[in-house]
């Protein structure tokens, strides 16, 4: 029987409960980094708050690029060129590592993202450190065993890859949840002004997308009250300095402009402007 890739990667997921302790390991060791008391600066630059774009796929792409220019130049006989691929490769997998250990730090509550992430960190570790075997192994002039290394971890390292993917197109690690909201663009009631309490989030609808009003002295705002991160909602976290603060991941956004002032998100909430028309309030979607 052929599987599909849901089902393979389900079987995957499911099959192998010691991926739990693996993940636990990985969340004990990375936690003081990565956890919730973790530097905030440093979790922002690896979370790609800075970029508006979640940094670990681009990162990836140079162990991948470096490590497939090695495995050409040594078809072809280039040993230098392979070499040195090799070893930048290798260094830039530290990076990736990073950036991947950030993303996945947030999954701790989704079964099959925390294993399957767990599985892909544990096969690229693998990889990796092969390939540094193998970096060994060339400096030595033991060229033909560090060939045979390194192209052992270059299936491994195409193997994880494919679980990578899993993750981001199946299962929607690093993807926006807001991409797909439309937006009406005219004026529409979404709350009776009696109902808008003085420093108190609520949640209303603009017919299919979910916003979180909050009001503080004349100015009422309005946002996507869904966190772009992993859905949380807005809604029911708390304001802190001008931010809405996610009650899932704390990912913060300024409540005038949507801004992501701390990730883990790295997409902006989406701003409504609002007005108040015969005891309603109205919303219509911010310009620009």
């Amino acid at each position: 029987m052929i599987l599909t890739r849901r089902q393979m990667t389900d079987r995957i997921a499911n099959g192998m409960p010691w991926l739990d302790k693996a993940a636990a390991s990985l969340k004990l060791v990375s936690e003081p980094i990565f956890g919730p008391k973790g530097p905030r600066a440093v979790k922002d630059a690896l979370y790609g708050t800075w970029l508006g774009h979640p940094l670990h796929p681009l990162v990836t792409d140079l162990p991948i690029g470096f490590w497939t220019s090695s495995l050409a130049l040594d078809l072809v006989g280039n040993h230098q060129g392979a070499d040195l691929a090799l070893k930048a490769g290798t260094i830039s997998a530290l990076g990736a590592a990073a950036t991947g250990v950030a993303q996945w730090q947030d999954l701790q509550e989704l079964d099959q993202p925390r294993r399957l992430g767990a599985l892909h960190a544990t096969m690229n570790a693998a990889a990796t450190g092969l390939y540094g075997v193998s970096w060994y192994l060339r400096s030595h002039d033991l060229r033909n065993a560090g060939i045979a290394c390194s192209t052992i971890s270059y299936g491994i390292v195409m193997a994880s890859s494919w679980i990578g993917g899993d993750l981001i197109y199946r299962l929607g690690i690093g993807v926006s949840r807001i991409a797909f909201e439309e937006t009406d663009p005219e004026w529409i009631n979404v709350l009776a002004e009696s109902d808008l309490m003085e420093g108190e989030l609520t949640k209303a609808d603009a017919r299919d997308v979910s916003l979180v009003l909050y009001k503080k002295g004349n100015d009422t705002f309005a946002i996507t009250a869904t966190c772009s991160h992993l859905g949380g909602p807005l809604d029911q976290g708390e304001v802190r300095d001008g931010c809405v603060v996610c009650p899932w991941h704390q990912s913060e956004f300024n409540l005038a402009t949507g801004k992501v002032v701390h990730g883990p998100a790295t997409e902006d909430a989406r701003v409504f402007q609002t007005r108040t028309h015969e005891g309603q309030i109205q919303v219509c979607p911010a310009k620009g």
